[in-house]
């Protein structure tokens, strides 16, 4: 088949013969699609042995950890020595209020966790007094001067009200 282009007036024979297109190879096309089945093949695979992988490790190391309350008498002297800690701290003046209620609180708090198993520490003042937790009142009163810019609490006070919870403690 021929055809002729004219240019500037002048002939120039040009022959072009077109193709099929179903006439080219099909090969890069098999090839082409070859390669993005095995590329989800592969990612699937990858997928699956992530999952049955974390579901092994999860299962062959849970170790289940029981609770072990402190004995009474050991769980007050060693709270009780905290408290002293804080309260020497405040008096030597190298603790303000704010810290030494702050203080006081997680004492208080993890005092009930190491004898109960409750984990005070991680419970707002309403989830404590949801639960009935007995230190929830104590709580109460240390949340102003902890978080206030200004209370009238009294810390000696708190650190005597933190001692008491601890001693009368059953």
């Amino acid at each position: 088949m021929g055809s002729r282009i004219f240019y500037s007036g002048t002939d120039l024979p040009i022959s072009v013969d077109l193709q099929d297109p179903f006439s080219y190879s099909k090969l890069p096309i098999w090839i082409t699609a070859a390669v993005i089945v095995a590329s989800i093949v592969v990612l699937l695979l990858i997928f699956l042995l992530r999952k049955l992988l974390r579901k092994d490790t999860s299962n062959t190391s849970a170790d289940i950890s029981v609770f072990r309350p402190k004995s009474l008498p050991a769980a007050k002297n060693e709270y009780l020595a905290k408290i002293n800690a804080v309260e020497q701290q405040y008096r030597g003046g190298t603790m303000n209020a704010r810290i030494a209620h702050q203080e006081l609180s997680a004492i208080v708090r993890m005092f009930v966790y190491d004898l109960t198993g409750i984990e005070a520490q991680n419970f707002s003042l309403n989830e404590l007094k949801a639960r009935n937790i007995s230190i929830s009142h104590l709580i109460e009163e240390f949340y102003a001067p902890e978080f206030a810019q200004r209370s009238d609490k009294e810390t000696l006070s708190s650190v005597e009200d933190a001692r008491r919870v601890i001693l009368s403690w059953n």
